[in-house]
């Protein structure tokens, strides 16, 4: 049994929480409690021991981060609710937190329930929260990345690149691992790029650091410091070109 736990200042929203609840009671959910402030909601998570946490960012005065500071170690997962995109969502989404905006979508709703059954095996949770709250205040050093066997932490600076798989990501790390995420690629594009990635053609995502040299032709091909050959799309080579500095 999935225990919940909803922590949110409008009670239309915990209503709407509600509802999509109860119509998932076949998943083996059940509603544990509901808060409205951030000290109400550390007294029910205290009082339930949820599994996971359906939290607001705003909350009153407060934010559902400032929650999560005060619990030592969670044990719980998090799917954060906003009716605004501007907070930290880059952040959530690097350390493979889920987040919900208002107003809350069935589908939307079903789907990250469908991703907290899939991932089951959390190691750390407590780690993945904390890697959060670190994101939230400096750049983020380290990704999240939800594989079959859990979630992985990653140093962004050891991905050489990501190649799309359909419906998953493939990523080359320095040290010859490679990881399959069942994300696409276009999630991660726009986490990336601040960090010197570029999405070279629609199937590969290139941290330009390990660029070793570019060869010429209609779009051209990169060589990675690790031998890979990664084609260059034509509609992408000048743009491609001016950040390595090549014109």
């Amino acid at each position: 049994m999935l225990k919940v736990v909803i922590v949110d200042d409008e009670q239309h929203c915990i209503d709407r929480l509600t509802m999509l609840l109860e119509k998932a009671k076949d998943r083996n959910i059940k509603l544990s409690g509901t808060a409205t402030s951030v000290d109400e909601g550390l007294k029910c998570i205290e009082k339930y021991n949820p599994d996971l946490v359906f939290l607001d960012v705003e909350i009153g005065g407060k934010t559902g981060f400032d929650l999560l500071r005060s619990i030592t170690s969670p044990t719980f997962k998090v799917i954060f609710t906003t009716a605004h995109d501007r907070y930290a969502i880059q952040a959530i989404k690097f350390c493979a937190l889920d987040y919900l905006l208002k107003p809350i979508d069935e589908d939307d709703f079903n789907q990250a329930i469908s991703k907290v059954d899939a991932i089951d095996n959390v190691p750390d949770i407590s780690m993945q929260i904390t890697e959060l709250l670190k994101g939230i205040e400096t750049k983020p050093k380290k990704i999240g990345l939800p594989t079959l066997n859990g979630i992985v932490f990653v140093a962004v600076s050891d991905i050489i690149r990501c190649q799309a798989d359909g419906n998953y990501t493939e990523f080359y790390l320095n040290n010859k691992q490679k990881l399959v995420v069942s994300k696409t690629l276009k999630e991660f594009e726009g986490f990336l790029t601040p960090y010197n990635f570029f999405r070279v053609h629609n199937s590969n995502l290139v941290n330009l650091e390990f660029v070793k040299s570019y060869n010429k032709g209609k779009g051209g091909f990169l060589i990675l410091e690790d031998n890979s050959t990664v084609e260059v799309s034509s509609r992408r080579k000048d743009e491609l070109l001016k950040k390595l500095s090549l014109i």
